[in-house]
């Protein structure tokens, strides 16, 4: 028994490792603290089944490659879950351009003007979908830079969209948010 709780445990540190995850990202992941996984990965204790199950799919390897002292892993199925996110995330970005270029041309066609800033405000809405799919799917490491991006872009569409108003002082407002969201990417 203590031969298999070894090698189980070697292969979820491996794992952990070869996808750049530290204990604390995987007990995140898991819902777990990073000193259950600290001790698992020292093979002090031992995850329940369900936890090897969960383990398993996140990973992408089946329960064999836990309990074989020279696994090989599989990492088809993980990666094309991967690209299956990045081809979604893209199409809901993509209909969110093609509506507002939707947009631009009905309002030239019907009242023969140009509603060129319905561009600028679809750069916004994007950064909010891709925010919102990397709360679902991503890292939270990115959560930053989709945050930064939907709040500078946001105060700049209301700018342009308002330009003849003198409402420079709108971007004053971004720094408090700026703050806000570097400080909750940084809670743990």
């Amino acid at each position: 028994m203590e031969d298999y709780r070894q090698i189980i445990a070697n292969n979820i540190c491996n794992l952990r490792k070869s996808n750049n995850m530290t204990q604390f990202e995987l007990a995140e992941k898991l819902h777990y603290s990073d000193k259950a996984i600290s001790r698992w990965e020292r093979g002090d204790t031992m995850p329940s089944v369900e936890v090897l199950c969960e383990l398993c799919e996140l990973f992408g390897v089946d329960m064999s490659y836990l309990v074989s002292k020279d696994p090989t892993p599989i990492k088809t199925k993980d990666a094309t879950k991967m690209g299956n996110k990045v081809v979604i995330s893209l199409l809901a970005i993509s209909l969110i351009w093609l509506i507002a270029t939707c947009i631009y041309v009905y309002s030239g066609i019907s009242t023969n003007t140009s509603l060129w800033t319905i561009f600028i405000w679809a750069v916004p809405a994007s950064a909010l979908v891709a925010d919102i799919l990397n709360v679902i799917w991503g890292e939270r490491k990115y959560s930053i830079i989709t945050r930064t991006v939907f709040i500078w872009s946001l105060l700049t569409s209301f700018y342009v969209q308002f330009l003849p108003i003198n409402i420079w002082l709108i971007f004053l407002l971004g720094v408090p948010m700026q703050a806000c969201v570097i400080l909750w990417c940084k809670l743990k």
